[in-house]
């Protein structure tokens, strides 16, 4: 009896203590918020208010009410003796993360409707890709990029989730500081394709990487609108350090050298147990089907002795015996696997030295920066130098109107060997040249470092038995293919605001470079015996006008109110009207 009355003393003053706390979460503003979160902390009771704000809750003296909204500061109430609590919530001030979505229109992340990925300059600039594309590839989800090979400078293919098109173009548009940005790679079916086999550069590669600001992929349908079908396959937004940034007041100068050293990431794996040659005997055939390496290394007749010249060559009745007489009959060739492939590709680097020069005021923004890029791929005399000149600022002439502008200078020469598709023994197109085929598909028990590459008079040799083979080495040294690149680009705008809701801008930018590219091949070859010299020049040219007019109101309390709710706590309405004239 004692202990039943004890129970229920102990449950009389527990009920005693909870109470039901009521009361209305509104904003700054007095404006009630719906679907405020109210949670007793520690624990995983809780409710949310209503379409006037208001809020019902269990809970006991001295529990700890926890009121939440998206967008503004959270709030801690203890429970007294009180029966009513109202809160009102403030705004969080924190700076969200804001991106550039179309037109130079920059909005927070977590505001939008759609897909868009944000890179900050430094996650570009300190990878060792001279290229913007390739420095993109791996960092941003749902964006493929693919490298034409892997020779410096070359081409590269960027899709965004995926191909669009079966037939048609599949590269998003590039933007760079609210202006079309070219991304054109010019092929020329009689050099670059057929004998050269190389895959052109594709203009990113203008673009200084140490220069860049942000970069934002817009993957979506609606992240595109602006941009029409041009927009269709994705836009990748780019802004450049044009000296807007924080107003610092002071001068700053930054110099900086990033060095890399590259190499080939892997070769094929080959066996060390047969040589070159067929059905197990020793021979110049193209194969490794020879005899097998014995343990000591035996030694035979050096691979050079007895070799004719192609006919090609023109050679009359010359002879390798007569151009090597100290490998005619020579036995003292050591018949072992020799690593030829991996000899072949040296390491290569990437050498850039920037220097940056910002002055920031209240009224006056300014950066003025130049790069030089010095770059040495794995292949043998595959080389790319660029020039970057690059200014760029932002100047408030009065209290209305805002001028932002940018310029940029690129001089960008690109050399390396040919490329042409082969199946190692022969080239596919008649006068190709594959220096990874002609290479890769060399014997073990060639010495392809080793043995002379040219005679004296800068023929190739090489071990075949009629010389019909080209050298990779005499390849690599004699058949160049090279582009240089003029390019221009420019980005001015001028904003005038007319009250402080309404604002005009106006912006022009320009786009044009000049390509020279000429495939250069000396006389001595195999494949094309008598030299060659091809030239192709290639010029684009984009102006772009744009006339904006932004209009930042609130319409209504009311629509605010509603925004709040549906639009993450997005507080004006804008109308843009954007007018959009391209000139090629």
């Amino acid at each position: 009896m004692i202990l039943t009355l004890f129970m229920a003393l102990i449950v009389q003053i527990t009920f005693a203590q909870q109470q039901t706390v009521s009361g209305t979460v509104s904003d700054e503003n007095g404006l009630p918020l719906i679907g405020a979160t109210v949670v007793i902390s520690g624990t995983s009771s809780g409710t949310t208010t209503d379409f006037d704000g208001n809020y019902r809750i269990n809970a006991r003296q001295g529990e700890v009410l926890n009121f939440s909204y998206v967008g503004y500061q959270s709030q801690n109430i203890t429970v007294g003796t009180s029966n009513t609590v109202n809160v009102s919530l403030q705004l969080d001030n924190t700076l969200d993360e804001v991106v550039v979505v179309a037109q130079g229109i920059k909005r927070e992340k977590k505001a939008l409707g759609y897909a868009v990925s944000t890179l900050k300059g430094k996650a570009v600039s300190e990878r060792p890709e001279t290229d913007v594309a390739r420095a993109l590839s791996g960092q941003v989800a749902g964006v493929n990029i693919l490298g034409g090979s892997g020779i410096v400078g070359s081409g590269t293919n960027i899709t965004i989730r995926g191909f669009s098109s079966i037939t048609g173009d599949n590269q998003p548009l590039i933007i760079v500081d609210g202006v079309p940005f070219s991304n054109s790679t010019n092929e020329t079916s009689t050099f670059s394709t057929s004998e050269s086999g190389n895959n052109s550069a594709s203009r990113l590669l203008d673009l200084d990487p140490n220069n860049i600001s942000e970069v934002s992929v817009l993957k979506g349908l609606s992240a595109t609108t602006l941009y029409g079908e041009q927009g269709r396959n994705g836009v990748i937004l780019i802004s450049t350090k044009n000296g807007s940034g924080e107003t610092q007041k002071k001068f700053e100068v930054s110099i900086n050298n990033s060095y890399f050293i590259e190499k080939i990431s892997s070769t094929p794996d080959y066996q060390d147990r047969y040589g070159g040659g067929w059905q197990n005997s020793l021979g110049k055939a193209f194969s490794n089907w020879g005899a097998e390496f014995t343990t000591p290394y035996s030694q035979t007749t050096h691979v050079y002795s007895g070799n004719a010249y192609a006919s090609a060559q023109n050679a009359g009745a010359v002879t390798f015996d007569d151009t090597f007489p100290e490998f005619a009959g020579n036995t003292s060739y050591v018949y072992k696997p020799y690593n030829s492939v991996e000899d072949f590709f040296a390491a290569g680097y990437t050498n850039l030295n920037n220097i940056n020069i910002s002055k920031s005021s209240e009224k006056l923004n300014l950066n003025l920066a130049y790069t030089n890029t010095d770059q040495k791929g794995f292949t043998p005399n595959n080389t790319l130098k660029r020039n970057n000149f690059n200014i760029g600022g932002t100047a408030k002439l009065s209290n209305r109107f805002t001028f932002n502008g940018s310029m940029m200078y690129t001089n960008t020469d690109k050399i390396s060997p040919p490329n042409a598709a082969s199946t190692g023994a022969s080239n596919v197109s008649v006068g190709g040249t594959g220096i990874f085929a002609n290479v890769l598909y060399t014997p073990r028990s060639i010495d392809l470092i080793g043995l002379p590459y040219k005679d004296c008079q800068n023929r190739s040799v090489y071990y075949r038995g009629g010389n019909d083979i080209q050298n990779p080495r005499w390849t690599a040294e004699n058949e160049i293919d090279q582009e240089i690149t003029d390019r221009v680009f420019i980005s001015m705008s001028g904003t005038y605001k007319l009250t402080d809701w309404m604002s005009l801008t106006w912006r022009t930018g320009l786009d044009s470079y000049n390509e020279t590219g000429s495939f250069k091949v000396n006389k001595g070859g195999i494949n094309l015996a008598n030299g060659l010299y091809y030239e192709t020049r290639a010029s684009e040219k984009t102006w772009d006008h744009s006339f904006i007019t932004n209009i930042d109101k609130d319409i209504s309390e009311k629509l605010i109110y509603l925004q709040r709710q549906v639009l993450t706590a997005e507080e004006t309405h804008t109308l843009r009207l954007v007018f959009n004239t391209t000139d090629s």
